[in-house]
């Protein structure tokens, strides 16, 4: 019995020492305004990442997420999260929401310098554009 589990554990440790290595994260540090979406600007769309997560400010809620990126440029946000707070009345900050987290949920990768993120979907179409920013604060 002893020797099964020692054969085990020396095959759980040859397993290649990659498959825990984290991806890499280019975007780790890096926070954006949004610029394309005349309802976002007046109310602050925000993005920032950190080491595999995102965050930011719908221009009504906060919200984070997971990211996943690979192949240099692909980029998905999972297990999206969303405060719930009451937007105003006039439906602007509403419809800033819905359109960002629209974004976020169908961005599939990313294409960044130091002054611009811009964001595509499946089909390889924009879907939305930031510029840099400060870093987002906690609340």
């Amino acid at each position: 019995m002893r020797a099964l589990f020692l054969a085990l554990a020396l095959a759980a440790c040859a397993q290649s020492p990659t498959s825990t290595l984290p991806q890499e994260d280019h975007l780790a540090g890096t926070s954006w305004r949004r610029v394309d979406d005349l309802d976002a600007n007046p109310h602050g769309a925000l993005l920032a990442f950190e080491r595999g997560r995102a965050s930011g400010y719908t221009g009504c809620n906060r919200w984070s997420s997971e990211t996943v990126q690979s192949g240099g440029d692909g980029l998905r946000f999972v297990n999206i999260n969303v405060t719930e707070r009451a937007c105003d009345g006039a439906g602007v900050q509403v419809a800033a929401e819905r359109n960002f987290l629209a974004v976020i949920r169908t961005t599939r990768r990313a294409h960044y310098d130091q002054s611009a993120l811009v964001l595509f979907n499946a089909r390889d179409e924009q879907v939305a554009r930031f510029e840099s920013d400060a870093p987002i604060e906690s609340e």
